[in-house]
C-alpha cells in the first residue's frame, strides 16, 4: 500500500527567542515584608522589588514617583531608607557563630597533683611512684633492677619504721628487692608503669627466693598482691635459704633455669594464693592492674 506524504502544518513556525520583556515577567507585587534582624539577603530585596526600575517597597506599579505630593514622596524614600540602615545595621550587629570548642584532651592520673619527688614520709608525689615502708626491726635497702633500655634508679636505704617515696620516668618496668641474705635468692616486687590501657601493672614474685615479707597495693586501697606472712617460721629445713654462715634467712628459688623444685613450689602453693604472687614463671593471674600509678609497698625482714 502506498503512503501518501504528510502535508506541512498549516500554522507556520514561529522561531524560538529567550528574550522575555520586562512586562511579561512582571506581576502583582506584594506588600513589603517585615523586617526584622534576623533577617538575611533575601529581605534587602524586598526593599528593592521594581517595576521596570528600582522603586522603594510599598509603592504601587503606576504610582511609583509618578505625580503625587512631593513631601509624600519624599517622606515614603526616607522611611525606605531608614528600613535600609536598620536591616544593615541588624545584620552588622548580629554575632557570628561561635565554633564549637576543642575537646579537652583526657588527663591520665588527674587526681596525682604536686611536683614529682623521692624523698621521706609527707613528700608531695607525682604520678608513677612507691612508697616503700619498713616494717621490720633491721634497716633494710631496697636495689632497683630496670628491664632492658630502662633508666636505673637509686637504691633507697631504709631504717625500721621509715618510709620513703620513689618517683619512676614514663612507661618504666623492672623490678626491684631488699638486700636481705646473701643475695641469692629474693622476694621480688615487679611493676610496669603506663601499661596497657594506661594502667600500672604489679605483682610479687617468688620464683626467685623468698628473703623479705612483701605486699604491693595501689594507694588508697585495691587489689593485694605478697603476704606479710613469715613463711620463714613454718617452713622445714629443705627448703630454707642460708648465708656463708649457715643461718636461715629466707626460702629458696622455686625455679632455676626452668627447672622447678617441687618441694619448693609444694610449700609456696600452701602459703601464698593463686593470685597473691608469681611461684612459677606461668602463674599469669598474679599480675595485677590498676588505674592508680602511686603504689604502696610493705617491706618486713623475715630473721
Amino acid at each position: 500500500m502506498a503512503l501518501t506524504p504528510l502535508s506541512k502544518p498549516s500554522v507556520a513556525s514561529s522561531s524560538f527567542s529567550p528574550r522575555v520583556s520586562a512586562t511579561e515577567l512582571s506581576g502583582p507585587v506584594a506588600g513589603p515584608a517585615a523586617v526584622t534582624a534576623k533577617s538575611g539577603p533575601g529581605s534587602l530585596q524586598g526593599l528593592f522589588q521594581a517595576d521596570g526600575f528600582d522603586a522603594p517597597a510599598g509603592v504601587g506599579k503606576k504610582g511609583a514617583l509618578q505625580g503625587g505630593n512631593p513631601m509624600e514622596q519624599l517622606s515614603e524614600l526616607v522611611q525606605m531608607l531608614t528600613q535600609l540602615v536598620q536591616t544593615l545595621g541588624a545584620q552588622a550587629a548580629a554575632p557570628a557563630p561561635e565554633a564549637a570548642a576543642a575537646p579537652a584532651a583526657p588527663q591520665k592520673n588527674a587526681d596525682v597533683a604536686g611536683p614529682a619527688s623521692v624523698g621521706a614520709s609527707g613528700a608531695s608525689k607525682g604520678k608513677n611512684t612507691l612508697t616503700l615502708n619498713n616494717d621490720g626491726d633491721k634497716p633494710m635497702t631496697v636495689n632497683f633492677t630496670p628491664n632492658a633500655g630502662e633508666k636505673a634508679v637509686d637504691s633507697v636505704t631504709l631504717q625500721p619504721g621509715e618510709k620513703k617515696t620513689v618517683q619512676f620516668p614514663d612507661n618504666w618496668s623492672g623490678n626491684f628487692r631488699s638486700d636481705n641474705g646473701d643475695g641469692k635468692n629474693a622476694t621480688l616486687g615487679e611493676v610496669k608503669f603506663d601499661g596497657g590501657f594506661g594502667n600500672t601493672y604489679y605483682d610479687v614474685s617468688y620464683i626467685e627466693g623468698h628473703n623479705a615479707a612483701m605486699t604491693i597495693q595501689p594507694e588508697g586501697g585495691g587489689r593485694l598482691s605478697g603476704t606479710m606472712d613469715n613463711l620463714l617460721a613454718s617452713a622445714p629445713d629443705s627448703v630454707k635459704a642460708r648465708g656463708a654462715d649457715g643461718a636461715a634467712y629466707g626460702i629458696k628459688k622455686s625455679t632455676t633455669s626452668n627447672v622447678q623444685d617441687p618441694e619448693v613450689v609444694d610449700f609456696f602453693r600452701k602459703h601464698v594464693g593463686a593470685d597473691q604472687g608469681y611461684v612459677i614463671p606461668t602463674d599469669d593471674a598474679s599480675t595485677l592492674g590498676s588505674n592508680n600509678s602511686n603504689l604502696v609497698v610493705h617491706l618486713k625482714n623475715l630473721a
